[in-house]
């Protein structure tokens, strides 16, 4: 319990062990079922009293992950997460390079979702799930960024961080470069100044660098963007957080590509 309290509560203890934690039925579940590599599987007593968690424990145990029951509530005295739901997961982590996403992105001409130091884990946890929802090929985190296995990025992206490729501590630079070496477009969003997204082509494949409300877009990526896009927006509120934009944005591109698929027909 002590390794479990560590790994929630501590990004270091999660970069040195290379493991995180997964909270709640519904996400140990999608993690079996993605075969995400699960170490320990901790559950309180009452938890197994319930049908559809019973079927769960013994679904684990088939797959040959270690079950170990808890202490009743526990579990929420050690877990930096919201109303804990009786079950959490060690599970070991896992990402890509960014490179060959690129080149897989490149490929089957899908956009890109480019977190550029966003901290907030519920707005890390959008960007993954939109990603999955609008059919990207990847989400990249620059340094700067939230932990990716921050255990409130895995329950706000529901699931999607088991399924999308996701690169993380990619250096602006890097962001640059291999976007550059695999002919992706990068898109900035910016405050002002940009075009709507309605009127950018965003049918090709891209990049949609998504800043935080406070720091924007690092300097060196938005020299590089081809285009500058704007979400234009009403009243005196001066710009959206990270998570609302990146879904305007990639659902924006999901249409224009339906769009275009529809034309060739």
């Amino acid at each position: 319990m002590q390794r479990l309290r560590r790994l929630s509560r501590r990004r270091i203890s999660r970069s040195d062990e290379g493991s995180y934690v997964i909270d709640g039925p519904l996400l140990v579940r999608e993690a079996l079922e993605s075969e995400v590599p699960l170490e320990t599987v901790f559950f309180e007593g009452s938890f197994f009293d319930r049908a559809d968690e019973g079927v769960l424990i013994s679904e684990l145990e088939l797959a040959g992950v270690h079950v170990q029951e808890v202490a009743p509530e526990s579990l929420g005295r050690v877990l930096d997460v919201a109303a804990p739901q009786g079950i959490a997961a060690i599970a070991r982590q896992h990402t890509h390079d960014f490179g060959e996403i690129c080149e897989k992105a490149s490929l089957a001409k899908r956009p890109l979702l480019v977190a550029a130091g966003v901290a907030d884990p519920g707005n890390a946890g959008t960007l993954i799930r939109v990603a999955e929802a609008a059919d990207c090929a990847g989400v990249a985190f620059t340094r700067g960024s939230v932990d990716l296995f921050n255990p409130k990025v895995v329950r706000g992206s529901a699931g999607a961080v088991f399924r999308v490729p996701t690169a993380r501590e990619v250096s602006d630079q890097a962001v640059v470069d291999h976007c550059a070496e695999s002919e992706i477009a990068l898109v900035a969003t910016v405050a002002r100044g940009g075009i709507p997204p309605e009127a950018a082509d965003l049918r090709g494949t891209c990049a949609f660098v998504i800043g935080s409300e406070s720091h924007g877009i690092p300097n060196v990526v938005e020299s590089a963007a081809s285009i500058g896009v704007t979400i234009p927006m009403a009243g005196e509120i001066e710009s959206l957080n990270a998570g609302i934009s990146a879904a305007l944005l990639a659902f924006e591109a999901a249409r224009q590509r339906r769009r275009r698929a529809e034309s060739e027909l």
